[in-house]
Protein backbone atom coordinates (compact mmCIF):
# COMPACT_ATOMS: atom_id res chain seq x y z
CA UNK A 1 0.00 0.00 0.00
CA UNK A 2 1.68 3.48 -0.58
CA UNK A 3 1.95 5.73 2.12
CA UNK A 4 0.16 9.10 1.85
CA UNK A 5 2.95 11.77 0.82
CA UNK A 6 3.38 14.99 3.35
CA UNK A 7 5.98 17.36 3.56
CA UNK A 8 8.84 17.54 1.37
CA UNK A 9 12.43 17.10 3.29
CA UNK A 10 15.80 17.62 2.19
CA UNK A 11 18.85 16.75 4.89
CA UNK A 12 22.15 16.05 5.58
CA UNK A 13 24.11 13.60 7.54
CA UNK A 14 23.57 13.86 11.28
CA UNK A 15 25.74 10.92 11.99
CA UNK A 16 28.47 8.11 10.80
CA UNK A 17 27.22 4.91 12.04
CA UNK A 18 30.27 2.83 10.73
CA UNK A 19 32.69 3.29 8.18
CA UNK A 20 36.04 0.67 6.87
CA UNK A 21 38.64 3.44 7.42
CA UNK A 22 39.60 6.48 7.40
CA UNK A 23 42.29 8.99 6.22
CA UNK A 24 43.20 10.43 10.21
CA UNK A 25 40.55 11.64 13.25
CA UNK A 26 40.09 14.88 12.05
CA UNK A 27 40.37 16.52 8.61
CA UNK A 28 39.79 13.76 6.27
CA UNK A 29 37.88 12.00 9.02
CA UNK A 30 34.69 9.96 7.97
CA UNK A 31 33.02 12.37 10.38
CA UNK A 32 33.68 15.44 7.90
CA UNK A 33 30.55 13.91 5.71
CA UNK A 34 28.51 15.45 8.32
CA UNK A 35 26.62 18.71 7.39
CA UNK A 36 26.24 20.34 4.08
CA UNK A 37 29.21 20.85 1.81
CA UNK A 38 32.42 22.35 2.98
CA UNK A 39 34.83 21.33 0.04
CA UNK A 40 32.02 21.24 -3.12
CA UNK A 41 32.05 22.57 -5.57
CA UNK A 42 36.14 22.36 -5.30
CA UNK A 43 37.79 19.66 -6.75
CA UNK A 44 41.06 17.85 -5.15
CA UNK A 45 42.71 16.40 -2.00
CA UNK A 46 41.17 19.20 -0.08
CA UNK A 47 40.21 18.55 3.81
CA UNK A 48 36.33 18.83 4.65
CA UNK A 49 36.11 15.47 2.88
CA UNK A 50 36.14 11.80 4.06
CA UNK A 51 39.28 10.05 2.56
CA UNK A 52 39.96 6.63 2.71
CA UNK A 53 42.80 4.85 4.47
CA UNK A 54 43.23 2.05 2.76
CA UNK A 55 42.39 2.92 -0.10
CA UNK A 56 41.48 -0.47 -1.06
CA UNK A 57 38.48 -2.04 -3.52
CA UNK A 58 36.14 -2.42 -0.33
CA UNK A 59 35.64 0.62 1.01
CA UNK A 60 32.26 1.90 2.97
CA UNK A 61 30.44 4.45 5.52
CA UNK A 62 27.41 3.79 6.42
CA UNK A 63 25.86 7.11 7.30
CA UNK A 64 22.35 8.36 9.29
CA UNK A 65 19.89 11.53 8.51
CA UNK A 66 17.82 12.95 11.37
CA UNK A 67 14.13 11.49 9.87
CA UNK A 68 13.04 8.81 8.69
CA UNK A 69 11.43 9.92 4.64
CA UNK A 70 10.02 8.20 2.09
CA UNK A 71 13.23 9.20 -0.49
CA UNK A 72 13.13 10.68 -3.71
CA UNK A 73 16.69 11.00 -4.35
CA UNK A 74 20.32 10.61 -2.84
CA UNK A 75 22.58 13.34 -3.84
CA UNK A 76 26.42 12.07 -3.09
CA UNK A 77 29.04 15.12 -3.64
CA UNK A 78 32.49 13.87 -4.81
CA UNK A 79 35.31 16.06 -4.87
CA UNK A 80 38.27 14.07 -5.29
CA UNK A 81 38.30 11.02 -7.75
CA UNK A 82 34.70 11.24 -8.46
CA UNK A 83 33.17 7.92 -9.53
CA UNK A 84 34.21 5.30 -6.86
CA UNK A 85 31.00 4.53 -6.00
CA UNK A 86 29.99 1.24 -6.85
CA UNK A 87 27.06 0.41 -4.43
CA UNK A 88 24.37 2.64 -2.77
CA UNK A 89 22.15 0.38 0.14
CA UNK A 90 18.84 1.33 2.26
CA UNK A 91 17.25 -0.27 4.85
CA UNK A 92 13.69 0.31 6.24
CA UNK A 93 14.26 2.78 8.81
CA UNK A 94 11.34 1.60 10.82
CA UNK A 95 13.30 -1.51 11.56
CA UNK A 96 17.00 -0.60 12.70
CA UNK A 97 18.51 -4.30 11.99
CA UNK A 98 16.79 -4.80 8.62
CA UNK A 99 18.46 -6.15 5.88
CA UNK A 100 20.35 -3.58 3.12
CA UNK A 101 18.68 -3.35 -0.20
CA UNK A 102 20.80 -2.36 -2.79
CA UNK A 103 19.17 0.40 -4.76
CA UNK A 104 22.44 1.18 -7.22
CA UNK A 105 24.81 -0.99 -8.42
CA UNK A 106 27.84 -1.03 -11.17
CA UNK A 107 30.20 -3.52 -11.74
CA UNK A 108 33.51 -1.14 -11.54
CA UNK A 109 34.59 2.17 -10.51
CA UNK A 110 36.28 5.15 -13.06
CA UNK A 111 37.51 7.78 -12.39
CA UNK A 112 36.16 11.81 -12.96
CA UNK A 113 38.89 14.61 -12.36
CA UNK A 114 36.33 16.70 -11.12
CA UNK A 115 33.75 17.32 -8.70
CA UNK A 116 30.03 16.27 -9.28
CA UNK A 117 27.11 15.37 -7.47
CA UNK A 118 26.23 12.29 -8.55
CA UNK A 119 22.35 12.08 -8.01
CA UNK A 120 20.45 8.49 -7.71
CA UNK A 121 16.81 8.53 -8.04
CA UNK A 122 14.70 6.45 -5.37
CA UNK A 123 10.95 7.27 -6.50
CA UNK A 124 9.47 3.77 -7.32
CA UNK A 125 12.40 1.70 -6.10
CA UNK A 126 11.65 1.44 -2.03
CA UNK A 127 8.29 1.40 -0.55
CA UNK A 128 9.11 2.07 2.88
CA UNK A 129 11.09 5.16 4.94
CA UNK A 130 14.50 5.31 5.23
CA UNK A 131 17.27 7.31 7.44
CA UNK A 132 20.48 5.51 6.96
CA UNK A 133 22.36 5.01 3.94
CA UNK A 134 25.41 2.85 3.16
CA UNK A 135 27.93 3.79 0.25
CA UNK A 136 30.63 1.06 -0.98
CA UNK A 137 33.52 2.33 -2.86
CA UNK A 138 36.28 1.02 -4.59
CA UNK A 139 39.58 2.80 -5.08
CA UNK A 140 41.54 0.58 -7.28
CA UNK A 141 40.75 2.84 -10.48
CA UNK A 142 42.12 6.12 -9.00
CA UNK A 143 44.56 4.37 -7.07
CA UNK A 144 44.28 7.19 -4.59
CA UNK A 145 41.55 8.65 -2.16
CA UNK A 146 38.05 9.09 -3.69
CA UNK A 147 36.94 11.77 -1.32
CA UNK A 148 32.66 12.31 -0.70
CA UNK A 149 32.35 15.43 0.87
CA UNK A 150 28.94 14.89 2.28
CA UNK A 151 25.65 13.44 1.47
CA UNK A 152 21.84 14.80 0.68
CA UNK A 153 18.87 12.71 1.12
CA UNK A 154 15.59 14.18 -0.33
CA UNK A 155 12.32 12.45 0.66
CA UNK A 156 9.52 13.21 1.80
CA UNK A 157 7.80 12.19 5.34
CA UNK A 158 4.33 10.69 5.86
CA UNK A 159 1.06 12.25 7.09
CA UNK A 160 0.85 9.33 9.51
CA UNK A 161 4.91 9.54 10.42
CA UNK A 162 3.94 13.35 11.12
CA UNK A 163 0.80 12.59 13.21
CA UNK A 164 2.84 10.17 14.87
CA UNK A 165 5.37 12.23 15.99
CA UNK A 166 2.66 14.92 17.42
CA UNK A 167 1.50 12.13 19.39
CA UNK A 168 4.63 11.12 20.92
CA UNK A 169 5.48 14.93 21.87
CA UNK A 170 2.16 15.19 23.57
CA UNK A 171 2.69 12.21 25.59
CA UNK A 172 6.07 13.35 26.82
CA UNK A 173 4.28 16.80 27.81
CA UNK A 174 2.40 14.42 30.26
CA UNK A 175 5.41 13.07 31.77
CA UNK A 176 6.99 16.45 32.46
CA UNK A 177 3.51 18.45 33.66
CA UNK A 178 2.14 15.95 36.07
CA UNK A 179 -0.36 18.20 37.82
CA UNK A 180 -2.91 15.85 37.39
CA UNK A 181 -0.41 12.58 38.02
CA UNK A 182 -2.29 10.34 40.63
CA UNK A 183 1.16 8.28 41.94
CA UNK A 184 4.63 9.07 43.06
CA UNK A 185 7.46 6.27 43.04
CA UNK A 186 10.26 7.47 44.97
CA UNK A 187 13.88 6.48 44.37
CA UNK A 188 16.78 4.84 46.24
CA UNK A 189 18.26 8.16 47.07
CA UNK A 190 15.21 10.12 47.94
CA UNK A 191 14.41 11.56 44.42
CA UNK A 192 10.30 11.47 43.36
CA UNK A 193 8.91 11.18 40.06
CA UNK A 194 5.25 11.24 39.76
CA UNK A 195 2.57 9.71 36.84
CA UNK A 196 -0.36 8.63 35.74
CA UNK A 197 -1.48 5.24 37.39
CA UNK A 198 -4.26 4.22 34.73
CA UNK A 199 -1.43 4.55 31.82
CA UNK A 200 1.15 2.71 33.50
CA UNK A 201 -1.14 -0.05 34.32
CA UNK A 202 -2.88 -0.31 30.38
CA UNK A 203 0.63 -0.31 28.59
CA UNK A 204 2.94 -2.25 31.32
CA UNK A 205 2.37 -5.63 33.11
CA UNK A 206 5.51 -4.64 35.75
CA UNK A 207 3.28 -1.16 37.20
CA UNK A 208 0.12 -3.51 37.08
CA UNK A 209 1.73 -5.59 38.94
CA UNK A 210 3.13 -3.61 41.17
CA UNK A 211 0.02 -1.49 41.64
CA UNK A 212 -1.86 -4.03 42.79
CA UNK A 213 0.62 -4.64 45.45
CA UNK A 214 0.53 -1.27 47.16
CA UNK A 215 -3.11 -0.49 46.19
CA UNK A 216 -4.36 3.21 45.11
CA UNK A 217 -3.41 5.59 48.28
CA UNK A 218 -1.95 7.97 46.15
CA UNK A 219 -0.50 9.91 49.38
CA UNK A 220 2.16 7.64 49.94
CA UNK A 221 5.27 7.33 47.52
CA UNK A 222 6.11 3.47 45.79
CA UNK A 223 9.73 2.61 46.60
CA UNK A 224 11.68 1.79 43.53
CA UNK A 225 15.01 0.27 44.36
CA UNK A 226 18.07 -0.98 42.07
CA UNK A 227 17.98 1.92 39.26
CA UNK A 228 19.12 4.96 38.88
CA UNK A 229 16.73 8.37 38.60
CA UNK A 230 17.66 8.86 35.01
CA UNK A 231 16.92 4.79 34.14
CA UNK A 232 13.83 4.86 35.63
CA UNK A 233 12.90 8.48 33.94
CA UNK A 234 13.39 6.41 30.32
CA UNK A 235 11.32 3.54 31.46
CA UNK A 236 8.63 5.28 32.39
CA UNK A 237 9.25 7.65 28.78
CA UNK A 238 9.29 4.38 27.11
CA UNK A 239 5.57 3.53 28.13
CA UNK A 240 4.47 6.65 27.50
CA UNK A 241 5.97 6.93 23.95
CA UNK A 242 7.37 3.68 23.13
CA UNK A 243 10.97 5.93 22.97
CA UNK A 244 13.84 6.61 24.33
CA UNK A 245 15.79 10.14 24.74
CA UNK A 246 18.44 9.87 22.34
CA UNK A 247 20.74 11.93 24.12
CA UNK A 248 21.80 10.16 27.20
CA UNK A 249 25.43 8.71 28.15
CA UNK A 250 26.10 5.04 27.57
CA UNK A 251 26.03 4.06 31.14
CA UNK A 252 22.12 4.22 31.06
CA UNK A 253 21.41 2.77 28.12
CA UNK A 254 23.21 -0.26 29.41
CA UNK A 255 21.31 0.16 32.81
CA UNK A 256 18.04 -0.17 30.24
CA UNK A 257 19.57 -3.05 28.98
CA UNK A 258 20.02 -4.37 31.64
CA UNK A 259 16.62 -3.63 33.25
CA UNK A 260 14.39 -4.96 30.13
CA UNK A 261 13.35 -8.13 31.50
CA UNK A 262 12.71 -6.98 35.21
CA UNK A 263 10.07 -4.23 33.97
CA UNK A 264 8.71 -6.91 31.17
CA UNK A 265 9.91 -4.19 28.67
CA UNK A 266 12.08 -6.22 26.43
CA UNK A 267 11.71 -4.20 23.26
CA UNK A 268 13.22 -1.55 25.06
CA UNK A 269 16.54 -3.76 25.34
CA UNK A 270 16.86 -3.67 21.08
CA UNK A 271 16.02 0.51 21.00
CA UNK A 272 18.79 0.66 24.17
CA UNK A 273 21.00 -1.46 22.51
CA UNK A 274 20.58 0.52 18.83
CA UNK A 275 21.65 3.65 21.09
CA UNK A 276 24.98 2.40 22.60
CA UNK A 277 26.18 1.71 19.13
CA UNK A 278 25.60 5.26 17.84
CA UNK A 279 27.80 5.96 20.86
CA UNK A 280 30.17 3.87 20.61
CA UNK A 281 33.98 5.26 19.00
CA UNK A 282 37.44 4.87 19.23
CA UNK A 283 38.00 6.82 22.39
CA UNK A 284 35.19 4.96 24.71
CA UNK A 285 34.81 1.65 23.09
CA UNK A 286 37.30 0.05 25.68
CA UNK A 287 35.21 1.71 28.67
CA UNK A 288 31.90 0.26 27.13
CA UNK A 289 33.16 -2.88 26.44
CA UNK A 290 34.30 -2.95 30.34
CA UNK A 291 31.02 -1.86 31.36
CA UNK A 292 28.96 -4.66 29.26
CA UNK A 293 31.24 -7.07 31.10
CA UNK A 294 31.16 -6.27 34.36
CA UNK A 295 29.27 -8.67 36.75
CA UNK A 296 27.74 -6.17 39.52
CA UNK A 297 26.41 -2.70 39.14
CA UNK A 298 27.60 0.76 40.80
CA UNK A 299 26.30 -0.26 43.79
CA UNK A 300 27.46 -3.87 44.21
CA UNK A 301 24.56 -5.77 43.20
CA UNK A 302 24.87 -8.62 40.53
CA UNK A 303 23.44 -7.42 36.82
CA UNK A 304 23.37 -9.11 33.57
CA UNK A 305 26.98 -9.32 31.79
CA UNK A 306 25.70 -7.87 28.06
CA UNK A 307 27.12 -10.36 25.45
CA UNK A 308 25.60 -8.21 22.73
CA UNK A 309 27.34 -4.87 23.40
CA UNK A 310 30.57 -7.43 24.34
CA UNK A 311 30.30 -8.66 20.79
CA UNK A 312 29.64 -5.26 18.72
CA UNK A 313 32.47 -3.64 20.99
CA UNK A 314 34.59 -6.74 19.62
CA UNK A 315 34.02 -6.19 15.89
CA UNK A 316 34.33 -2.60 16.49
CA UNK A 317 38.05 -2.69 17.79
CA UNK A 318 38.78 -5.18 14.74
CA UNK A 319 37.52 -2.61 12.40
CA UNK A 320 39.29 0.38 14.00
CA UNK A 321 42.57 -1.21 16.22
CA UNK A 322 44.75 0.79 15.33
CA UNK A 323 43.14 3.92 16.44
CA UNK A 324 41.99 1.94 19.56
CA UNK A 325 45.50 0.68 20.78
CA UNK A 326 46.70 4.24 20.22
CA UNK A 327 43.85 5.39 22.62
CA UNK A 328 44.52 6.55 26.39
CA UNK A 329 41.45 3.63 27.71
CA UNK A 330 44.28 0.74 27.02
CA UNK A 331 45.01 1.04 30.55
CA UNK A 332 42.04 0.84 32.16
CA UNK A 333 41.30 -2.69 30.82
CA UNK A 334 42.95 -5.46 34.00
CA UNK A 335 45.72 -7.54 31.97
CA UNK A 336 43.08 -10.68 31.60
CA UNK A 337 40.39 -8.78 30.10
CA UNK A 338 43.21 -6.86 27.98
CA UNK A 339 44.54 -10.32 27.32
CA UNK A 340 40.76 -11.40 26.25
CA UNK A 341 40.11 -8.68 24.36
CA UNK A 342 43.41 -9.10 22.30
CA UNK A 343 42.40 -12.76 21.69
CA UNK A 344 39.01 -12.11 20.61
CA UNK A 345 39.93 -9.43 17.72
CA UNK A 346 43.24 -11.31 16.44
Amino acid sequence: MAQAIGTREEQWVSRVVDYSSQYNNDTWAAHQIIGPPKVYPRYGDLNGAWAQGNRANNEFIVIEFPRVVNPEQIDIYETYNAGAVVKVGVRNGGHPNAEWETIWQVNSPHVEARSRIFSIPCSNKISYGINQIRLEVNCTAAGSWCEIDCVKLIGHSSYHDIAHRELIMNLKQFLKDDCLADVVFQLDGGQTISAYRNLLRTRCHYFSLLFDEHGTNVETPIPIGNISYDAFYQILNYVYTETIDSTLTYEVYLELMRKADEYYLSPIYDDAFDLVKKLVNSRNVLKIYLSACSPIDAGGNPTLILTDVIDYCVGFVQRHRQEVYKSDEMHLLPKDMLLKLVQLVL
